[in-house]
């Protein structure tokens, strides 16, 4: 279901789109790749003077090579556009950090620690968050194949709290009713 309509007339002002497509390759790994791009429907300032309607203010990509445990094993990050041009490109290759970090509970902090303030990229930062869940999406089958290893997904929103009645109903092993507090 949509949104309803907005309570009054509105004009467009501003599109951040992020794209996020999943591959499996023939050596076992998968390649996540995520795109973020900022557009004006109308010219916009930005450092060295106006952005035409339409072009990108940002347009950076962020690619992550994982292994079966999740785990990064590379990491490579492109930025086509910024407002700063070539000196927002320069801290593309500081992203090869995210090597060894295990997109799971804690990944956001990971990027955090790594990349906070000065030392990385709001937006490829907010990027690399938003691709850690198609992460976990893409392995999917992988992570859930074995019956003897608990869902990564529970206990990870509402909908599957390992008391609620979906976790009951699709994986009655990990099923934690609530304590009786009669």
């Amino acid at each position: 279901m949509p949104l309803p309509p907005p309570d009054c007339p509105r004009q467009a002002s501003h599109q951040r789109s992020i794209t996020v497509r999943s591959y499996a390759r023939s050596d076992g790994l998968w390649d996540i790749e995520g795109h973020l791009t900022d557009i004006w429907p109308e010219p916009v300032r930005k450092a060295d003077g106006l952005l035409a309607p339409g072009e990108p203010m940002h347009s950076m990509w962020l690619r992550l090579t994982v292994d079966r445990s999740a785990t990064i094993v590379a990491a490579q990050a492109v930025t086509d556009a910024g407002p700063y041009d070539s000196a927002c490109a320069t801290i593309g290759p500081d992203y090869a950090q995210l090597v060894g970090v295990q997109v799971a509970r804690g990944y956001k902090d990971a990027i955090k620690r790594l990349f906070g303030r000065t030392a990385g990229c709001t937006h490829m930062n907010e990027l690399a968050g938003t691709m850690g869940s198609a992460v976990l999406q893409a392995m999917w089958s992988e992570l859930t194949q074995s019956p003897d290893v608990k869902p990564f997904s529970i206990d990870g929103c509402h909908a599957l709290k390992s008391s609620g009645p979906q976790v009951a109903r699709f994986f009655p092993r990990w099923h934690r009713p609530e304590p009786d507090t009669a």
